[in-house]
Formats: structure tokens, sequence, C-alpha cells
């Protein structure tokens, strides 16, 4: 190892190891010279090195200041450097902050990224040296393009996890580099926003304006004028001022830097680097309700596309609502558009036009898929999925995750298994999330968790609480806390009272802001702590669990809010404003709003025209606060309400029949609950889904009243098992392990306001 180490960005000089200075200090053109043999290893030609540095001199007195030169290194270097009568070398390579900045940028982009790569030379003042000159200017524009994508990479990166503050000192460096870019600007203006404020980022677009228009005569692009149109529209005022529960107008997003996860994201990294790299890789996030999972794979995959992957989501939902396969068409739903796509043979094409009709909206005129008539008839529409993954896959690595599998059913189960083998040598990553605890252990989707844990390439990601200083972290990033010790105690009261649950975090949170314990300055949008009775500034927890702080907040609710929430909570997996707008006989533009009122209040969710509460536990917080009674009557109504808006003179679809049986056989409607299961039923049949229409027609059983009625049923039963291939109607751990084989392996350090 070389017992020198040469600076080469800023204050251009060579040091020992240990950073004493050389004596005598080496001239300008020397430190040039050792300059171009550190970076160009090697031997070179004494004439070449005479007309980097002294190509202007006559020929003697250029001889005589290499000679001059040389020994100067000589007596500094001693045996590191090598010279005879035609060339000179370097012998062992130079320690230099420039080499250590190409060997940190593969595996340590940060530590690369704090070198000074743009200042490279800017302090050596060399004269008559165009040949040393031009090879300088070549060299740092190689390196500043180096750095320059290191830092957007870096910047990226931070922006997916809402890192706001050091994205924004990130997208300062970047703009540095490349202070016309609309992308630099753009990443710069964003981070401002989240981390300092509307006033930080309109200040830098409006400079940014300026400098543009005054050294290009043009405007900013697309990217720029899209990005301020939707910075700006939070900062629009309520159109109707709220005199009642109207904390949520003035308070916070709550969405801060991911935290206490560096290790669960560094494997997700590793994991989608190794698919790039052609090969397939299954991760799986586990931990209990709210721990983070669904946030964590959200960042993950806002990164993946960042990185130009392509990103499929689907989700398995707790509500029984006879979709199967749902969550995997949901992922395929927002692929239909991919390139790849085009390239899928038409038959197979054709037959994912069986459980995904829009698809024939962009390939009109694909061939009709024959009824579907047994197992043979399964297998090609599992096929056909597969081939269009395979074709999307081909031209970018795709990530695909499903969120919820506990609630998958056997079918999508059976598919997700079939394509993870499939896919193997594919370019793609499988991510699910999965809550421990939540089914029994035999349950189709436990079974494939247990199968994806015991895969070949398989990582497995247990999500634990928070701890005390990562709350910590959390707090002072969401409050905007620049002191060193700030809300250390309100930190560590909300841990005391939430045990580092990361969604329990925030929705205590929510409710402190809601009884006004806490508010937002204004001018800094920094959190203030209101003085209790002008002695204690730190506010009472009252909630002993997550369910009571959600409670509080309902509570306060206003009736028709109230109304629409309990709607949207027993529904299961949503509603969309015209149900909403048939339930309480308002209209939808009423319905719509009301809804939208409750996504303010961090209560619901919308996606898609859909509404549905923003997390499953506010669900079973809102259920088990009604009444049976009420309960049954909101089914009762949900079903009458889902059937009065099935279009005229057409079969209803699968899952609309689904739900409408469930809301029925819950409200104790037996005749409508058995006529929507066997539609249903039927809808499963033509998907190939036989496992879920054998439990539609196990409700259909249940709610027969007639023997003719169950004749029907099990008539319809012995066809199916005929068409599967199966002699007996099999029970959910047969169905499943037939599919994937058995596997068992001072006050709160933040402002006070009295």
């Amino acid at each position: 190892m070389s017992e020198f180490a040469l600076r080469l960005c800023g204050d251009v000089r060579l040091t020992s190891r240990d950073g004493a200075p050389i004596e005598p200090p080496l001239g300008s053109k020397t430190l040039a010279l050792l300059a171009f043999l550190a970076l160009e290893p090697g031997q070179h030609r004494r004439e070449e090195v005479t007309a980097l540095l002294w190509g202007e001199y006559p020929e003697e007195k250029a001889k005589a200041s290499l000679r001059q030169a040389l020994t100067h290194l000589r007596d500094a270097l001693g045996d590191a450097l090598i010279v005879d009568r035609t060339s000179i070398e370097l012998r062992d390579a130079l320690v230099s902050d420039v080499n250590d900045f190409l060997g940190l940028a593969a595996h340590d982009p940060a530590a690369a990224a704090a070198i000074d790569i743009p200042h490279f030379l800017s302090t050596l003042a060399i004269r008559n040296c165009p040949v040393f000159e031009e090879w300088a200017e070549d060299k740092r524009a190689d390196l500043v393009d180096r750095y320059t994508s290191l830092v957007a990479s870096l910047t990226r990166d931070a922006m997916a996890r809402r890192a706001w503050r050091d994205a924004a000192r990130l997208a300062e460096r970047w703009t540095k580099l490349s202070p016309l870019g609309d992308e630099p600007v753009a990443a710069l203006i964003e981070a401002q926003h989240f981390a300092s404020g509307r006033d930080a980022a309109r200040a830098t677009h409006s400079r940014y304006v300026t400098r543009l228009l005054a050294e290009t005569g043009r405007a900013p692009g697309r990217v720029i004028v899209e990005l301020m149109a939707r910075l700006e529209q939070p900062a629009v005022e309520p159109r109707h001022p709220r005199a009642k529960e109207s904390w949520y107008e003035h308070a916070p997003s709550f969405v801060g830097t991911l935290v206490g996860r560096q290790r669960e994201w560094d494997e997700l990294r590793r994991a989608w680097s190794t698919v790039s790299n052609d090969a397939s890789r299954i991760a799986l996030i586990e931990g209990e309700p709210g721990v983070g999972k669904t946030r964590l794979a959200d960042d993950f995959l806002r990164w993946v596309a960042s990185q130009g992957g392509v990103v499929l989501r689907g989700r398995g939902y707790d509500a029984h609502a006879g979709a199967p396969f749902g969550a995997v068409i949901d992922a395929l739903r927002s692929a239909t558009d991919a390139p790849g796509v085009a390239g899928v043979d038409p038959e197979w094409l054709g037959e994912i036009a069986r459980v995904l009709p829009e698809i024939r909206r962009r390939f009109v005129g694909l061939p009709e898929a024959a009824p579907a008539n047994g197992a043979a008839d399964g297998w090609r529409l599992f096929e056909a999925i597969a081939q269009v993954l395979l074709a999307i896959a081909e031209d970018s690595p795709v990530a695909v995750l499903i969120d919820d599998l506990q609630w998958c059913d056997a079918d999508s189960c059976s598919l997700l298994h079939f394509l993870v083998r499939r896919l193997a040598e594919a370019r793609v990553l499988w991510c699910a999330t999965f809550t421990l605890g939540e089914i029994e252990r035999d349950a189709p989707a436990a079974r494939l968790a247990r199968a994806l844990r015991a895969a070949r390439d398989s990582t497995c990601l247990v999500l634990s609480s928070l701890s005390e200083d990562d709350v910590w972290r959390l707090i002072r990033d969401l409050a905007h806390v620049d002191a060193p010790d700030g809300a250390r105690r309100l930190a560590a009261r909300i841990h005391a009272a939430t045990a580092g649950n990361p969604f329990y975090v925030i929705e205590l949170l929510k409710t402190l802001f809601a009884q006004e314990l806490l508010s937002v300055d204004p001018t800094t949008g920094g959190w203030i702590v209101r003085s209790a009775e002008g002695t204690d500034t730190t506010p009472a927890l009252l909630s002993p669990t997550v369910h009571d702080a959600i409670a509080e907040r309902i509570e306060c609710l206003p009736d028709h809010l109230h109304s629409l929430l309990v709607s949207i909570a027993v529904a299961g997996r949503g509603c969309r404003s015209d149900a909403l707008s048939h339930l309480h006989g308002i209209s939808r533009l009423h319905a719509a709003a009301l809804a939208d009122a409750l996504v303010e209040r961090h209560l619901a969710v919308e996606e898609d025209g859909v509404y549905r509460c923003a997390h499953p536990i506010i669900a079973s917080v809102v259920r088990a606060r009604v009444t049976t009674s009420r309960r049954r009557e909101v089914h009762r109504a949900l079903a009458l309400t889902l059937e009065l808006l099935l279009p005229k003179g057409r079969s209803p679809e699968g899952s609309v029949s689904g739900e409408i049986a469930r809301h029925a056989e819950q409200a104790g409607d037996r005749p409508m609950a058995y006529r929507y299961a066997l539609l249903a039923s039927d809808a499963c049949d033509a998907r190939c889904a036989y496992d879920e229409a054998l439990s539609w027609l196990d409700l259909a059983s249940g709610a027969a009243e007639t023997p003719e009625e169950s004749e029907v049923v099990d008539r319809t039963t012995a066809r199916i098992l005929e068409q599967a291939g199966w002699r007996e109607a099999p029970p959910v751990r047969a169905t499943i392990s037939a599919s994937i084989g058995a596997v068992d392996q001072s006050d709160l350090d933040l402002p006070t306001q009295a």
C-alpha cells in the first residue's frame, strides 16, 4: 500500500498517509505530472510527458525541466517512482481522492458523493500547457459526468424513501452540476416543498424560470409545469370552512421519511439488482398489522420505477367478493399498455380476456376464448398470464407486488405459485406482504407463504416495531425539528403508548391534532405543543390502544359522515360514489364530496373511484362500534343497491354477483343470497376458478330453501367436479396442496403555546 496520499479535488497537494505535508512542497507542474501518472497508470515515454507539460519550451529546456521535476518526485516518493532513460512509471497505485471516488461509486455511493469531484484540479494553476489542459479537461468532464449520475441516483433514492431533507440537499448539488436541467430542478422543488414548505419551493421555481428565460429564451418543460400545478393544489383554501372538527384543515401530511428499515431496504435493493441480471427473486415482507409492510413496499416500488423497472401491483381483500385471481388481475390491469404485451400471441391474449376483458380495448379482434371445459383450460389461462409477464420482462425488469397475501383465495394462490415457478428464469421480482396470525395455518395463503419462504432465491423480511430512537427520528422529520434533542420527550411518550407500531404512532399523532394538543405553526411548518393548564406541556396520552385512538376521531364525526363511513367499512372492498348515492339517498356529487371529507380526515382513501377505509384496522374499529341489527341492515341496503346498479340486459360480473350474495347472506335474505351465489359460481367456472366456484356453491347450498334448489346446487357441483377432474369436493388444504405441494419448512422539546 502506498505511503502517500494525493489530493486532486480542491486544494491539490501530496501528503503522507497520516496527512502530514511533504517537505518541501511540490511545484505546480510537478504536481500536474504526478496527477497524470497517478490517474494514467502504466509506463509513459519521456517524450510523451515532456510534450504534456513542457511542449511550448525549446527541447533542451523541456528536458531539463522534466529532469528537475522527476528529481523532486523521486525525493518525495522514493522507490515508488521508476525512471529510466526512456520511460517513467509509478510502481504502486497512489492513494488519491479521485481513485477513492471511482472505487466507492459502486458499493458506497454516499461516501463517493462526499468527495469534491467538481473541483478536480481547480486550484492547480499552470500556464502554457495546452496538451495537459486538454487532458485535464477531458478527465474532469468524465469525472463530473460520473459524479452527476451518482448524485442524481442518490437524489432519486432519497425521494423514493421520502427522506425530503436529504433529497433537498442532494438535489441542490445536482442543480449546481446541471443548472438548466428540468429533472434536477424538479427534484429540488419537490423535496423543498415537503422539507421546508411551499415558499422555498416557489422561490426555487421563480429563480429557475428567470434564469432559464435569460440564458436560453425558453420556458420550463412539462415536468416542471405539472409538478408546480400538483404542489400548488393543496394550497387552495377550503371553499366551505367547517365550524366543527376542523383539525385536519391545518394538519400536516403525516408522510415522513422511512425510518428503522435500512436493513430491509438494502435487502430489497439487493434482490432487485439480482433480478436486473436475469434471475427472478422472491421477497416476502411479514409482520403484525400496522408495522409498515405496505409503506416499505410502496417506497421500494417507487424506487424501482425511478430505476426504469415496471411495477405491477395487486391486493388481496379480507372481504370474500367472488373475484377469483383478483390480486393477479389487479396487477395485470396496470400492464395492459406495456409495450411488450403487443408481442404476445393473440391466442394467449384471447385467453387473458377471459379474466381481463379490458384487454380487448387495446387489441381489437382478439379470438374468443372457448368456454371453460376442464382443467386443461385452467392451465391455458395460467400459461397465458405467464406469457404476458414474460413479454413485459423481456423489455424491462418487473416488480410484482401482492399486498395482503393472507387474504388471497385458493385459486389466486395456485396461480401465483404457478407463475413464480414458470417465470423462475425471467427478470421478475415477486414481492408480497403477509400479516402474521391473520389466518389459519392450513389456509391457502398460509401454505403459499411457507412455500415462498422455502423457495430458492427467496428473501423473507420480518418487520419489527420501531425503536424509541426510530420514533424520535420520525417525529423530528414530521415536525420539522432542528434542535439536537428536540421532540425527544414527545417521542418517548408516543413510543411508550404505541410500543413502536408505526400505524399506531401516526394514528395517535392524528388524534393529538384532533384534540388540539398539537398544532402547526403556519409560518415555519413546525409543530407546537399546547400547554396544559399553564403548568405542563406534556399532552395526556389517554388512548391505551390504537382502537381507542381511532375511535376518538370517529366519535366526533358529524352523523352524515359517520353513516357514510359505516357503509364503506361494512362494504369491505369499498364503495363507488354511485353506490353511496343510492344507499344514502343523496346525489352522486354530494356522496363524492362526503367521501372526500373522510379522505381529508385520513379515515378513507380513494383508488380508481372506489372509496375504502384507509386501513383494515380502521374498518374493524368502525364495524365493531355498529350494533348487530344496524350492521345487518347495512348489508341488506348494500345488496339491494348493488342489484339496482346492475346494467340492464347484461349478466352481472362475477365479482359483483359475489358481493351481492355475501351482503344478502349477512342480511339474512336467503333467496337473494342463493340466486347470486349461483351466478358468482358460474362466473368463477367461466374463469376456470373451480375452487372458488365450489365455495359459492357452498353458500348457495346453505341458502337453499326447497329440495329443488338443493338439487340445482348438487347438479352444478357435480358438473364442476367433473370439469376439474376431481372425484369429490376437496377441502381447502387438499386444493392448495395439490397446487403448490406440501411445504412445512424538559417538556416535549417542541415550542409550546399557552
